[in-house]
């Protein structure tokens, strides 16, 4: 997936940022005592707005400097994974060391819930921290598949046959401003013009179920061997062509060499 998720509703586009604000560990709910016990989950069932118990393995890290009511501060951010899903997190944890690649058991870390239904694991000053010692990490890899996609996800990769061409594919008109399709006036009621675009909007299958794929501009390129000015000058080229039974149409040709493998860079959920 691309690092943007896009919501497409007749041409209006919604872009959910990849970095967002971490909420403010103050504002999280208190935690419950020491001795009620939390869920083992996995991270493909976690329950937003509770603390829970889960064991993941880190597959990025990094370290940022955030600014909170108190200041400045440092945390560790990053992404988890299982063999059921992977989900972005932040440790404020920043005395212990976490290490790329290590597998680790959280308990009483909290499932924060954002507006597109994506979670984050938020690892509290108060959150206990295990390091695993694993021989098998297979356990702690996720294999994408479709049916296992639950929430929104960044940067996977998935494999499998494009089923559908959805009628709204080719050359598009998008709005200057908000980057809206139009179809006869910018949904958002924009006046700052428009320019060509192009997408494709599709469906894509894996045997394990579907999901809307939209290919962007560069890859769309890429698969019909044209770039966008090219596909500009072929459709307003375009001879009229004048049959002999008097009616009018418009006709193009053109041969379109489709690569053996696709890359997905752009793919959103629907309700199956």
């Amino acid at each position: 997936m691309s690092p943007k998720s896009s919501d497409y509703s007749r041409g209006i586009l919604r872009t959910i940022p990849q970095e967002r604000e971490y909420p403010d560990p103050r504002s999280l709910p208190a935690q419950p005592s020491w001795q009620q016990p939390r869920l083992q989950l996995t991270l493909s069932e976690l329950i937003p707005g509770i603390y829970v118990a889960a064991t993941a393995r880190i597959v990025y890290l990094k370290t940022s400097e955030r600014h909170d009511a108190l200041g400045n501060k440092l945390v560790f951010s990053g992404v988890l994974e299982d063999s059921t899903f992977k989900v972005p997190f932040v440790s404020h944890r920043i005395l212990y060391p976490l290490l790329r690649n290590s597998v680790y058991k959280f308990y009483s870390a909290y499932v924060h819930e954002f507006e597109d239904n994506s979670v984050l694991l938020v690892v509290t000053e108060h959150t206990k921290i295990e390091p695993k010692n694993i021989e098998d990490y297979r356990e702690f890899v996720w294999t994408p598949k479709i049916e296992s996609i639950k929430r929104p996800v960044h940067h996977i990769a998935l494999q499998g046959v494009i089923t559908t061409i959805h009628s709204n594919s080719g050359l598009v008109k998008r709005c200057n401003k908000c980057k809206s399709i139009l179809y006869d006036t910018c949904p958002n009621n924009c006046n700052d013009g428009w320019g060509w675009d192009l997408r494709v909007s599709s469906r894509l299958y894996d045997g394990s179920g579907s999901i809307k794929m939209v290919l962007t501009k560069d890859i769309a390129s890429r698969i019909l061997q044209k770039n966008l000015s090219e596909l500009i000058l072929l459709a307003t080229q375009t001879k009229l062509v004048i049959p002999s039974n008097g009616n009018q149409f418009q006709t193009s040709l053109c041969t379109i060499r489709i690569p053996d493998s696709i890359e997905v860079i752009e793919a959103v959920t629907d309700n199956i």
